[in-house]
């Protein structure tokens, strides 16, 4: 079976989308996948055996010359994950010999579309979200397994550290109003090695100028112990590094789930995110989370500047006993 599979989304949501692909390369080890995804996603899903074939492109652009190359490739099943209307159109347009899409297309598409896959999951996390919606297209029934970034595809790190002996801890993520405070991680890790859990600390910085800083700021913290990453590790290099690590923290970032798809433990510091769609999927995991409920009467400019100051909440202590609880569950 060919299977086209599209979604425009970051690299969170391309590991989300692989849970799915787990399943049906288990159930169908002959359905051979292409994918096509953002372009910044595509690190994300070149760990995912199930895909043979990925084309990155950017929804800002002209699609017809895309459209018309997946015409001629002939799919069986088309399938478009998520709510983006070009994943939809490219999926319904696509010639697949059955077209389907998650939630509820616009009206211009329905006829183009055999199956409309909504109100079927119960959990909201976006890889059971994702999973459902290939399941029901495909026709197997199973449990969302966990996210799948196959050992067989991370690369050497090049670092300099004992696998089982070192925690690795990425402090940064996309949104500013989800990173904690560096002082309050420098506490952390600094009691990680004093009470002898791990011998290092290495702290992950993606390649963007401000976390590159962060990361070097947090070293000098924490002492001659830390090393930092300088944002020269590909995503399969972090992979690799993070599932030869003793324990992952971070704040919610696509670092954290790419921690969960590899079966790392995990502590999760969340903000203002929606923790039931991006928390740690399939893996060993604690969350130090504020409540994002809003209060009866509340009105959005409040509940926003709240939301801002969660984090000023968070004590080291909560993420210290988050760590040695999922320590004392993975210990060897």
């Amino acid at each position: 079976m060919r299977l086209l599979v599209v979604k425009f989304t970051g690299l969170r949501g391309a590991l989300a989308a692989t849970a799915g692909l787990r399943t049906l390369r288990e159930r169908l080890p002959g359905a051979q996948v292409t994918f096509v995804a953002s372009p910044a996603a595509v690190p994300a899903l070149e760990g995912c055996p199930a895909v043979v074939e990925t084309i990155a492109f950017d929804p800002a652009e002209s699609s017809l010359a895309l459209l018309a190359r997946l015409r001629r490739r002939r799919f069986d099943v088309a399938v478009a994950h998520g709510a983006h209307p070009l994943a939809r159109r490219l999926a319904a347009l696509s010639g697949a010999g059955r077209r389907a899409c998650a939630g509820t297309a616009p009206f211009y598409l329905r006829p183009w579309l055999h199956r409309q896959v909504s109100g079927v999951v119960v959990d909201p996390h976006e890889a059971a979200r994702d999973h459902e919606v290939l399941a029901a297209v495909c026709g197997f029934h199973a449990e969302t397994p966990a996210m799948w970034f196959a050992p067989s595809r991370m690369q050497e790190h090049g670092l300099m550290v004992e696998p089982g002996r070192f925690a690795v801890l990425h402090p940064g993520a996309t949104r500013p109003e989800r990173i904690l405070e560096i002082d309050k991680w420098a506490v952390v890790a600094r009691e990680l090695v004093a009470s002898r859990a791990v011998e290092r600390i290495v702290v992950s910085a993606g390649p963007s100028g401000a976390e590159r800083i962060m990361a070097e700021a947090l070293c000098g913290l924490v002492g001659p112990v830390a090393m930092s990453t300088g944002g020269r590790l590909r995503f399969a290099q972090l992979a690799r590094l993070i599932k030869e690590s003793r324990l992952f923290l971070g704040a919610d970032s696509s670092v954290l789930q790419l921690a969960a798809a590899v079966g790392a433990p995990v502590v999760g510091v969340y903000g203002p995110s929606d923790y039931g769609r991006a928390r740690p999927w399939g893996a060993i995991h604690r969350a130090v989370r504020v409540d994002t409920t809003v209060f009866e009467g509340e009105a959005r400019a409040d509940y926003l500047a709240r939301m801002d100051r969660a984090l000023a909440r968070v004590t080291p202590r909560q993420v210290q006993q988050a760590a040695e609880e999922v320590l004392r569950l993975t210990a060897p």
